[in-house]
């Protein structure tokens, strides 16, 4: 609809200013979810005490955004929980787990490496969905993919080799990455099945089975290692802290709830392909958070890897861009 909207308004001056506030608050989304980094990162140094690690940690934090999420959807729109399909069922299940697995692991990866390097490897889900198109569902890759993803993976190299420590990637950014083929793998899905569903019924599955089977895993672990007792008081001590209550408020309310309102009530008004780009902001938004808190530093080793990942994105998002900007000229 976005883009069908866009192509009859082609060299009129007021249809672009029209598209000047939804792109602002693609903008605003962006912003939105580059606070994630960051405020993970906060809870994961908070919570070095948790029984059972970081992954306990990481499990923790994400069941208690979707408990506060849920909430929220439960007073702003009650009306979500009313008679969802079975095929909204069945698609959210699948869906929820795999964004699920993709959370775990970023969460988990924060507690061993830096917000930014956590912001750019994550980015890297756009390169790998083609490259997942192609193996699983023998589409074609256009040069402009391929490029890009070589762009993607030398960045991924030089932010992997630290000349100060040893060479390679650290538990933290390997998990990330494996993320990144998570998050791949979900985008590619949604574009195949969300396309039958009602899409306000899927939102509210993807909330819920996204951080409740967490939050489930962190009961079952902990319990199976004997921690239960010891981790429920370590959570009623943690959420005592102001700055920790702050911080997991504003994940659920920024990163949640407002970014996903704005994506999907401000995207359909934009072509999908110019929407791409701006969402290249967000590891950039990312990054600079991350250095005005002090969890990252800048060096040319971020700024070239960082700067070769965003690129190899931009290079797979202007070519398809400049490919519907002049089909839409010539129609």
């Amino acid at each position: 609809m976005g883009e069908e909207t866009a192509a009859l308004a082609v060299g009129i001056a007021p249809a672009r200013q029209s598209q000047l506030l939804p792109e602002a608050m693609l903008v605003l989304a962006c912003l939105c979810w580059a606070t994630f980094f960051s405020i993970c990162k906060n809870w994961q140094e908070a919570a070095r005490a948790c029984p059972g690690g970081p992954l306990i940690a990481s499990l923790t934090l994400i069941g208690l955004r979707t408990v506060l999420a849920l909430a929220a959807v439960a007073v702003w729109k009650p009306r979500l929980f009313l008679n969802p399909g079975r095929h909204e069922i069945a698609v959210g299940l699948v869906l929820g787990l795999l964004n699920c697995l993709g959370n775990i692991l970023q969460v988990w990866g924060l507690a061993s490496t830096t917000p930014a390097l956590s912001g750019f490897f994550t980015s890297l889900g756009s390169l790998w969905v083609p490259i997942l198109a192609f193996v699983w569902l023998r589409l074609p890759v256009a040069r402009a993919n391929w490029a890009g993803m070589a762009l993607g993976i030398a960045g991924l190299a030089i932010l992997g080799i630290d000349t100060d420590k040893s060479w390679g990637l650290s538990f933290g950014d390997s998990l990330t990455l494996l993320a990144s083929f998570a998050f791949a793998l979900f985008i590619l899905l949604l574009d195949r099945l969300g396309r039958s569903v009602d899409s306000s019924r899927l939102t509210l599955m993807l909330i819920a089975v996204t951080g409740l089977p967490a939050l489930f895993l962190a009961l079952g672990l902990t319990a199976w290692q004997g921690n239960l007792v010891p981790w429920l008081i370590w959570l009623g001590e943690i959420l005592r802290r102001p700055a920790v209550v702050r911080d997991v408020l504003l994940l659920t309310l920024l990163s949640t709830m407002l970014a996903t309102h704005l994506m999907s009530k401000y995207q359909p008004r934009v072509p999908a392909s110019r929407a791409a780009l701006i969402y290249l902001l967000e590891p950039v938004f990312a990054a600079v958070l991350s250095v005005a808190v002090g969890h990252d530093s800048v060096t040319g080793r971020l700024l070239l890897g960082g700067a070769l990942i965003l690129g190899g994105n931009a290079l797979v998002e202007l070519s398809v861009w400049v490919r519907k900007t002049r089909a839409r000229r010539s129609g």
